[in-house]
């Protein structure tokens, strides 16, 4: 039955087209007052299906308060009676969830247990969106078998530490921190990317994190207008944004950079890892020539490497091909994989200045993603709505059923749930934080099937293989005492017991108000059989059937 219905899933989804940082300085733009004109919401009385929809883009899944008092801020009865702009606030001052390097658990399962239980549930979202822009996989980093410590362990934490450190913070900053984080260094071969031998002969420099710094982390191949659309030439055809001789240009600017250590090595050596510190500069191996970057831009002579890196770094980030660049992905990855070039062009106006002059903002260009009319109502606007939405990865997918049938993870005694819901991601695709490349799991312009040349990047890792295991994984959730024996425990008593009820239910909870009346007709068909059992079964067979429905997979 499983087979069956993992099958008839992949037709229905491939038929779809769908430190902290202190606050920012920056006033969040009145609301625009055409806003209740247009039919459009007011983002300080949100409805409780808008506070739904919001908590989908802001949340590893929408949860409700049952009773607690207050709300967490992380439940839709939060939002609704505070607001969708005061609710954004209060998330970004949610205490942040850390990763621990030389804990028991492996990194993933702290993610889970973290995408489960932490406050800070807008701070991961957008952390977790960042992991997948500026790529660092733990299988890229060496195991010194010689050391006690697990150094990929304690690599990728760091790393993913400093993204959510730096989630609000200033882009510049972040791609600076980035650049000297050690995991990065390792996995991109940035750490002892040496200019010289030891015998001080000039040597080229490894290009490679040069090359994605350039193409994947901020500005692309191709130059883009500020909507997102490529720009063309005479011919038709896109432009490359950098050559050749640019990245190698980069790579001598960059270069000269080591572990941390006691001192700086001699020429043409290096120091040994240190994943617990960022990198550090030794002039003794790096290039101090003057090279033409970006824009005719060429660095300063005879720099030191800590100079160069700061001219090379500016450099970048003031590019206008970055804003459009990142901040589509973005919008991907929390909201919709293919958003407006109104919805680009604004986050972009936000990120090039974020009301105070400010370049780079995240904290500002987060509030906007999230605030944009596009984003915001019980539903998308409707001429949109055939093409707006993201398919729901596996991690996310793992995340919004979990939370939304107020789930616990028990780590009491050696119960180890966050791994349970690790291997549940890897089956459909996604082993956080391990993925198989510089381009993550997959890439943001990856064609949505079917779709007329609509994007679904997580349309990529989608076959008939990690369907089957969607299928499998909510029935294990469901139908198997295995589940909570790992210690996942989930609350069907939130469910009411009458069928139609039920089926009202998950519309109203999980679906915000969208469900057609043939998947209502559907499910109710199925949990009023004399075969569906008890009330409990039918509870879980109507959980079943909604959450592999195209409807819930596809985010809207």
């Amino acid at each position: 039955m499983i087979r069956r219905l993992a099958l008839t899933l992949a037709v229905g989804l491939t038929a779809c087209t769908p430190e902290e940082d202190p606050p920012s300085s920056s006033t969040p733009p009145l609301e625009d007052p055409t806003r209740q004109e247009q039919g459009v919401e007011s983002l300080e009385s949100p409805s409780e299906a808008n506070a739904l929809r919001f908590l989908e883009q802001a949340t590893f899944g929408p949860r409700q308060a049952l009773g607690v008092t207050p709300p967490p801020i992380d439940t839709v009865e939060h939002v609704v009676a505070v607001g969708i702009k005061q609710a954004i606030t209060d998330q970004f001052a949610a205490p942040r969830s850390t990763y621990d390097g030389l804990a028991t658990k492996d990194l993933g399962s702290q993610f889970f247990f973290n995408a489960i239980h932490g406050q800070d549930q807008l701070r991961q979202r957008v952390a977790f969106a960042l992991s997948q822009i500026l790529v660092v996989s733990q299988n890229g980093i060496p195991n010194v078998q010689s050391t006690p410590e697990p150094e990929p362990r304690i690599a990728l934490a760091g790393y993913l530490n400093l993204l959510s450190l730096r989630a609000f913070g200033n882009y510049r900053q972040l791609l600076e921190e980035l650049t000297l984080d050690p995991a990065m260094g390792t996995y991109l071969d940035m750490v002892n990317n040496k200019a010289f031998k030891a015998n001080g002969q000039p040597i080229e420099p490894n290009e490679n994190y040069a090359r994605e710094m350039l193409q994947l982390f901020s500005l692309g191949i191709y130059k883009l207008n500020e909507n997102g659309t490529p720009q063309l030439d005479g011919l038709g055809h896109k432009v490359p944004v950098y050559t050749e001789a640019q990245v190698q240009a980069f790579a001598h600017t960059l270069s000269g950079w080591t572990y941390a250590g006691a001192t700086c090595p001699t020429r043409g050596r290096a120091n040994p890892p240190d994943y617990t510190a960022p990198m550090m500069d030794c002039d003794v191996n790096h290039d101090a020539s003057s090279r033409e970057l970006l824009r005719g831009f060429h660095t300063t002579a005879g720099a030191t490497a800590r100079q160069h890196l700061t001219e090379a770094l500016d450099n970048v980030f003031a590019d206008p091909n970055l804003p459009p660049f990142l901040c589509k992905q973005l919008i991907q990855h929390l909201v919709t994989s293919n958003p407006s070039e109104a919805y680009v062009q604004a986050v972009v106006n936000t990120f090039k200045n974020n009301g105070n002059g400010v370049r780079g903002d995240l904290r500002a260009v987060v509030r906007k993603i999230l605030q944009y009319d596009e984003a915001r109502g019980p539903t998308a606007p409707s001429g949109d709505l055939a093409r707006f939405g993201h398919l729901r990865s596996p991690a996310l997918y793992v995340g919004a059923i979990v939370r939304g049938l107020d789930g616990t993870l028990d780590t009491s005694g050696t119960l180890d749930p966050g791994a349970k819901l690790s291997g549940w991601s890897q089956s459909m695709g996604q082993l956080v934080p391990q993925p198989p490349s510089v381009f993550s799991y997959y890439p943001p312009n990856a064609p949505a099937p079917g779709g007329g040349g609509l994007l679904g990047p997580e349309f990529a890792i989608l076959d008939t293989a990690t369907i089957t295991a969607r299928a499998n994984i909510t029935h294990d959730l469901l139908f198997t005492g295995g589940t909570a024996n790992a210690g996942v425990l989930i609350d069907l008593d939130l469910l009411p017991t009458a069928s139609s009820d039920i089926v009202q239910w998950l519309n109203r909870y999980w679906l915000h108000g969208t469900m057609s009346a043939d998947l209502q007709q559907a499910v109710l068909n199925a949990i009023s059989h004399p075969d569906a059992g008890d009330t409990l079964r039918r509870k879980k067979l109507a959980v079943h059937l909604t959450a592999l429905s195209p409807e819930f997979q596809i985010q809207r």
